[in-house]
């Protein structure tokens, strides 16, 4: 709940390829989770069964009823890919990307509501610590490039993401790749400043010693809508930065060789294929 990627498309194109294999991850998820979760918090047996219990059946709910959407909203992108697209389809896709994580959201809140309510101070503070820590190592991580810097190094791996999929470049697509992201804004600070404004809300949540009722409410709050926190700068960048992904990917599919037109179509096949495989196989 703390960040969606700035290029939203790429989730669904190619995070969800997952490089090795997607459906070995996918049917494993169990396992990253809690590889994951040990990073933050260390659960009692009562509070781990209870985990692992909700996240099959948020797992199951995910797989029959979430996944096939996904196989619609691909095919709907191959089909648009292959004819008349525009860059309103294309943000039409970016915004069903966040509807897909608000649905998952709402799905997953009253299973970890409970969880995160039965939390010892102990524990409250040391998943506090590991957020807050989190935080900080991503203002570490930040390279404190000047602006034309930024958006040579934006730039480069626009295209290096344009050709995972499309293959090789033209030297004309390059250019204009070029060209068409220097309108790229910078978001790490206004996207930072709204992580440590949820953290410092969330710790606020966790050592209130709020009742059951009140307490469901402000981690609903928090977890499903906490995006209701980013000012306006981050969301004017936010849209800035859609528009400007928008373009490029229309600009594209548009010039595509019939080369680069058969690779991704093989690509969205083979991400169709898993996805379909992996709703009737576990």
């Amino acid at each position: 709940m703390l960040k969606i990627k700035s290029t939203l498309m790429w989730v669904l194109l190619a995070v969800l390829v997952s490089g090795c294999s997607f459906r070995f991850v996918y049917n494993h998820l169990d396992w990253w989770t809690n590889w994951y979760l040990d990073d933050y918090v260390t659960l009692t047996d009562q509070q781990q069964q209870l985990f692992d219990n909700e996240f099959e059946q948020l797992h199951l709910w995910h797989r029959t009823s979430q996944l096939p959407v996904y196989v619609q909203q691909l095919k709907s992108i191959k089909a648009d890919i292959n004819g008349d697209i525009n860059a309103q389809r294309v943000k039409d896709n970016l915004a069903q990307l966040i509807q897909h994580w608000q649905n998952f959201l709402m799905a997953a809140e009253p299973k970890l509501q409970p969880l995160a309510f039965s939390l010892s101070n102990s524990q409250k503070q040391q998943l506090i610590t590991a957020i807050q820590e989190n935080n900080q190592d991503n203002i570490d991580d930040f390279e404190n490039l000047n602006e034309q810097e930024w958006l040579e190094e934006r730039s480069d791996e626009q295209k290096d993401q344009l050709k995972s999929w499309f293959g090789r470049l033209t030297d004309e697509q390059k250019d204009q790749v070029t060209k068409l992201s220097e309108k790229y804004q910078r978001s790490f600070m206004p996207r930072m400043a709204y992580r440590q404004q949820w953290t410092n809300e969330f710790a606020q949540l966790l050592n209130g010693d709020l009742p059951d009722h009140q307490f469901k409410f402000e981690f609903y709050r928090l977890f499903v809508n906490g995006r209701s926190l980013r000012d306006e700068q981050l969301n004017t960048i936010s849209d800035n930065n859609s528009e400007v992904f928008a373009n490029i990917f229309l600009y594209m599919v548009t010039t595509a060789n019939d080369k680069q037109r058969k690779r991704i179509n093989k690509k969205l096949d083979k991400v169709i294929g898993d996805l379909e495989y992996l709703i009737t196989n576990d």
